[in-house]
């Protein structure tokens, strides 16, 4: 018969799921003394919970690969931005040149994907090739990803000149007829199975968890760690460039000053969803489940009108705080 898990590690499995009941089961109590219980349990708040969170979700999954592997990446929201500026500028370009909405929203959304995960590539290849942390040179990346954006928009937003596509319109609505939610939440449902399937069912996903839990270790076996870290970070970008053409919808613009603040909501998701800042640890469920807590905190929170700023201080608690547990956790274990 299989031994009993300790009591830790049934904690550290379960602490997501309970998160999540724990705040929803917060606000069902304080929203029905206020009388208001009615529209945060509708339907209408739940399709816009989940149209808000689609973008952090597309974010957290790259991240959540990275975090697997022991590293951490601090790039994301200036990364995001750039893609959004990139993707309206060659839908611009495209449409201007052919005069085909068609060709210019699949050129936007290839250049937009392609330049996330060029950016994850670099960061790859930074840290494999000059040795450097992951802290360093994803903060360079930052900044540099910032800087390009500003640039290519001539410091101001970029909109449409004409009409927005249809399927702009159709991923900026929160509420689908049809679908029940938006394309977006589809399309990061879908991208969650294939992580899921990758970090569990190929060797790319074994060498992730490997490389994050004792790095030494993988080298003595002859894995190839620099390999290995290049794709983490070039997976990653390619769901970040994902999460950047969701942002570039939902705002109709390529904005070279949005997303400030991303990474900081997307690490603290993965985060409270299980993982590990220390790698090797993280599962995708529990990083979807993390931004679905963060999210209900904010729209439980905005139901009380408290100060958007108390966002922020909360994400860094928690982060704080879901930290200090994992160590307590791994000592237990």
């Amino acid at each position: 018969m299989e031994p009993k898990r300790p009591l830790a590690a049934r904690l550290a499995r379960s602490g997501p799921l309970l998160g999540l009941a724990a705040v929803l089961g917060l606000f069902v109590v304080l929203l029905a003394v206020k009388g208001e219980l009615g529209h945060f349990l509708s339907l209408g708040n739940l399709q816009v919970l989940l149209h808000k969170s689609s973008i952090p979700a597309a974010a957290a999954l790259g991240m959540l690969v990275i975090i697997v592997s022991g590293g951490v990446d601090l790039s994301v929201g200036s990364v995001v931005a750039l893609v959004t500026v990139v993707a309206m500028q060659v839908f611009r370009l495209t449409e201007e040149r052919t005069e085909s909405a068609a060709l210019a929203s699949a050129a936007a959304v290839v250049a937009g994907v392609g330049v996330g995960g060029l950016a994850g590539c670099v960061n790859g290849l930074a840290i494999t090739g000059l040795r450097v942390s992951p802290f360093v040179a994803t903060l360079g990346m930052l900044s540099v990803a910032r800087g390009l954006a500003w640039w290519l928009s001539g410091r101001m937003p970029v909109t449409f000149r004409g009409a927005r596509p249809a399927w702009v319109d159709a991923l900026a609505r929160s509420r689908a007829e049809t679908t029940v939610f938006d394309p977006g939440v589809w399309s990061v449902l879908l991208l969650a199975v294939v992580i899921a399937f990758v970090l569990r069912s190929t060797v790319f996903g074994r060498y992730c968890y490997a490389v994050g839990s004792n790095e030494a270790a993988v080298r003595l076996c002859g894995i190839r760690v620099g390999r290995t870290k290049v794709g983490v970070y070039t997976l990653a970008g390619l769901l970040t460039g994902w999460a950047g053409i969701l942002t570039f919808a939902h705002t109709t613009s390529g904005d070279p000053g949005g997303s400030v603040g991303l990474e900081l909501e997307v690490i603290a998701a993965v985060v409270v969803g299980g993982a590990s800042l220390s790698g090797g640890q993280g599962t995708v469920v529990g990083a979807l489940l993390g931004v679905l807590i963060l999210s209900v905190l904010e729209n439980g929170v905005s139901q009380f009108d408290v100060p958007v700023e108390m966002k922020y201080v909360l994400l860094g608690g928690i982060v704080v705080l879901n930290t200090a547990l994992s160590q307590w956790q791994r000592r237990r274990l």
